[in-house]
């Protein structure tokens, strides 16, 4: 009796294709015909296809939406202070914080192929905010004494940290290594600022408590990684 060489249903004699699947009913010894095309698709169509972006796309779409929001919230801010008095006045602080943020935000995002320009970006932005919010006020006293100047130490141990990291291409218990010597020349430049800010001389006293901490702990990790771990990546030692 003749079956249907695709899902192999026993048909009578003399039909020419499946009653399931339509295909043609082949007879014995007779090879089965080339379909091009058949009932059912070759390629099944995912709906949810439509919704996978690419990562430009993705990003495109977080900029947008977070320049959305931070514009949303500027207006509602200033709307506000406006309802209750003549000219902007707290809104600007509140404004200029969301502009930063949305400047943390975006570059990134925008710069993603360009670490270090994002992270020009930013530095620029924190700086460019300091003076700002002090400047509101009709002078500059604060942020050039010392918001800036710990800005930029922030950003020099950050920016030092990350060319260390990548030019020996540090791996491991070495990375955390390096980011604890780049706090502890951050700290000791902080104290150094404020000190210098308040008028209370350059002499550091707790940076350097602190920064003795760090080194013997970055030393540690560096033996351990070095002759204990051999080089190994945390990821497989943790399983991450």
């Amino acid at each position: 009796m003749p079956y249907c060489s695709r899902c192999g249903v026993e048909v009578d004699e003399g039909v020419g294709d499946c009653p399931l699947c339509a295909a043609p009913i082949q007879s014995l010894g007779e090879a089965a015909p080339r379909r091009e095309s058949g009932p059912y698709p070759q390629h099944i169509i995912d709906p949810e296809d439509a919704y996978r972006l690419s990562k430009a796309e993705r990003r495109r779409i977080g900029i947008e939406l977070l320049t959305l929001a931070a514009a949303l919230a500027s207006g509602a801010l200033l709307l506000v202070d406006m309802l209750t008095a003549s000219s902007p006045g707290w809104s600007r602080y509140a404004v200029a914080s969301v502009a930063l943020g949305w400047i943390v935000s975006v570059a990134p995002l925008a710069l993603s192929r360009k670490p270090k320009a994002a992270l020009a970006v930013i530095g620029a932005a924190v700086v460019a905010f300091l003076l700002a919010i002090d400047g509101m006020d009709g002078s500059l006293g604060w942020a050039v004494r010392i918001g800036v100047p710990v800005a930029l130490a922030a950003y020099a141990a950050i920016a030092s940290t990350g060319v260390a990291v990548a030019s020996r291409k540090v791996k491991g218990l070495n990375i955390v290594g390096i980011g604890a010597l780049g706090l502890a020349a951050f700290l000791i430049a902080l104290e150094a600022i404020l000190r210098l800010g308040l008028g209370l001389g350059v002499r550091p006293y707790w940076s350097v408590v602190a920064a003795l901490a760090l080194v013997p702990v970055a030393v540690l990790l560096f033996y351990l990684h070095g002759r204990v771990l051999r080089g190994a990546n945390l990821r497989k030692i943790f399983r991450l």
